[in-house]
């Protein structure tokens, strides 16, 4: 009853305020109806836990619910630029639902601040059924697990050790497939202590944007579909390699379609002390009406970094290098300018166990432009673990 009372005055306040409040408020009604929506949504358990049903003998167990959101605000310095300062970055909830002891829910959801406000994104959002150890079948909208970081790290900066994530698998990246639409096969595999496991993916492909998923449909009638087999050695603990295949084809307004093969492999270690992570991405290109009309995309990068031993713990100090090669002929990417080079230093402090203050000094070089020194800062934290 409570929460439902805090539901209906909060819809009330929505109803009543004035534009002029809104503005007043630095909240807009927009704003007020998500984060309503949200209530309701995080009400639900609670309604459903005030009623017990029965079918036959057997009770309906009560859902349960958790929240997690994440959070950055950061400075940054740009060298030979005016555009230094701060900036808000993504605040993000991740939202589970263990409906049964096998069947689940999960959303994730961003606010981003954009030069003419704030954007709301659905990033995942996903039903998934437990089968067995080696069988386990989800449909929705995932981060594609095109080789290791873009499955490992989602949104919230405070999850990785750097303040953002390499070029290539950036959000919003052209250079592969961020976000995926569709059904995701995933289990281990008899393997002994080379702990094997995979994931087959069958779905939508890249939207016109090709930045952007299929989110509302498949624009051709040519699905796309991945598969990934990982390996976990059980006496090397946090050792992990993989290898990812990925294809599509991908249409273009005014343009003849193009086929995309992608090729991931990786080898991450994340035990702290050490982290490291390497990472390599080769896809190819082609026109479907002229396959002479190709060309590559080689990504990769490297990043160490350790965790400190004793009274020092709280602090880890890293590095990352990375590049990009684009092909100017290539048929999806060659006029983008896409070529980059970077090489990253930087150190986190974990001065709370629920926020870190991460600090990079990075020397960055992008297509047809000069090399830049650039300064960042960020702090980045846990909202809320309910």
């Amino acid at each position: 009853m409570a929460v439902t009372a805090i539901c209906l005055y909060y819809l009330a306040l929505t109803l009543q305020t004035s534009p002029t409040q809104d503005y007043k408020m630095g909240v807009s009604r927009l704003t007020r109806l998500a984060i309503l929506g949200c209530t309701i949504i995080s009400a639900a358990p609670v309604c459903l836990a005030q009623t017990t049903t029965e079918i036959g003998t057997s009770p309906i167990s009560t859902p349960e619910f958790n929240v997690m959101g994440f959070g950055d605000i950061g400075y940054v310095s740009r060298d030979g630029t005016d555009e230094d300062g701060f900036y808000v970055g993504q605040a993000v909830a991740h939202l589970t639902a263990s409906l049964d002891d096998s069947f689940g829910v999960f959303a994730e959801v961003s606010v981003t601040a954009k030069d003419s406000g704030y954007s709301i994104e659905v990033e995942r959002l996903m039903v998934k059924y437990d089968f067995s150890d080696r069988f386990k079948v989800s449909a929705g909208r995932y981060h594609t697990p095109i080789g290791y970081w873009n499955s490992a790290f989602h949104h919230g900066a405070w999850l990785q050790t750097t303040i953002s994530r390499p070029l290539v698998v950036k959000f919003g990246s052209q250079l592969v497939p961020i976000h995926f639409v569709g059904i995701l096969l995933e289990g281990s595999l008899p393997s002994g202590n080379l702990g094997l496991s995979y994931k087959a993916g069958f779905g939508n492909g890249r939207h016109a944007n090709i930045a952007r998923a299929g989110d509302a449909g498949d624009i051709n009638g040519d699905k796309a579909w991945l598969l990934r087999l990982s390996s976990k050695p059980k006496k090397m603990f946090g050792l992990e390699f993989g290898l990812s295949y990925y294809a599509d084809e991908v249409s273009l307004p005014d343009s003849p379609n193009v086929d995309e093969k992608t090729l991931a492999a990786y080898a991450v270690w994340t035990k702290e002390s050490p982290e490291f992570i390497f990472e390599y991405i080769h896809s190819e290109h082609e026109l479907v009406t002229d396959s002479s009309a190709s060309g590559d995309v080689d990504a990769w990068y490297g990043q160490l970094g350790y965790r400190l031993p004793g009274k020092y713990s709280q602090w880890k100090p890293y590095a990352r290098i990375e590049k990009t090669d684009v092909d100017s002929s290539d048929p999806l990417l060659g006029a983008e300018g896409l070529d980059y080079d970077a090489g990253i230093l930087g150190v986190k402090w974990d001065f709370n166990s629920y926020a870190a203050i991460k600090a990079e000094y990075r020397n960055e070089e992008y297509a047809n432009g000069g090399r830049e020194n650039n300064f960042a800062l960020q702090i980045s934290f846990v909202l809320a673990k309910l």
